[in-house]
This record gives structure tokens, sequence and C-alpha cells, in this order.
């Protein structure tokens, strides 16, 4: 957790992700980690909770920066127990 000069809470995380989907009529299972941002109440929220929790999260896809390629996933939304 961090804080930026203003006094939001903004956090960084990498999520693991595991699942089973249809391609092509065939199951394909799904393995990755992928890297998200929270801010404000979420991030505060999301700090509290212990390593290991399973999650649905919702949000939007963004370049990390405005001169980066790479894609991060600003949370706006997340439940737990999913």
């Amino acid at each position: 957790m961090r804080y930026t000069p203003a006094g939001l809470a903004v956090l960084e995380v990498v999520f693991h992700h595991m699942s089973v989907v249809k391609e092509a009529g065939e199951d394909r299972k799904l393995v990755f980690d992928f890297a998200c941002k929270a801010c404000g109440d979420i991030a505060e929220a999301l700090d509290k909770e212990p390593l290991g929790s399973v999650f649905e999260i919702s949000g939007f896809l963004a370049p990390r920066s405005q001169r980066s390629r790479q894609m991060i996933v600003h949370i706006t939304q997340y439940s737990q127990g999913v």
C-alpha cells in the first residue's frame, strides 16, 4: 500500500487465476498471474484481506503508464468468496 502526494491510497497486487474454458469444443485450462491496481476505498479494503483469499473482481484494462505497452487491471469492484 502506498499513498499519493494527495493522500489517495494505491495498492498494486498480482492475482493468480485458474479456470477451465471451452475453446473450439475442447476444454482449455487457464493458469496465469496478472497485475492489478486499486485506488481509494477499494485499495484500503483489499489491503486488509488475507493472502490466498478468493475474489471476483471487475474493472478495466489500461496501460501501466502512458508510455508502457504492458497492461494492468484497474479494480473498480470486488467481492470475496466466489
